[in-house]
């Protein structure tokens, strides 16, 4: 578990395994929106693109995971740009991210 979210959470809940919960379908999140980012991209499907990338947003912030939140926000602005390398740059860095949790 990432330091960050475990403290964030922590600070939430105060439960163990409470945030373990909370934490496991953040992940099972991550895997599902970082597979929807990749297939948009590849598809070129911008709104599909930009609401999964606000999912994750969403899903970041309420763990804690700034990092990710702000990789959800740049792949946002890459959807409403039709930024095609941009958004491959990003989803990459997105699945690795993904792995690391």
């Amino acid at each position: 578990m990432k330091e960050c979210c475990k403290t964030y959470l922590m600070e939430q809940f105060g439960d163990g395994g409470v945030v373990e919960e909370i934490y496991g379908e953040y992940v099972s999140s991550m895997e599902t929106k970082t597979a929807e980012c990749a297939d948009a991209v590849a598809s070129l499907d911008w709104e599909a693109l930009d609401r999964a990338a606000h999912a994750m947003k969403g899903n970041a912030l309420a763990v804690g995971d700034l990092d990710v939140s702000e990789a959800a926000v740049a792949l946002r602005s890459a959807a409403k740009l039709q930024d095609v390398p941009r958004a491959t740059e990003i989803v990459a860095d997105l699945k690795k991210k993904s792995a690391a949790l």
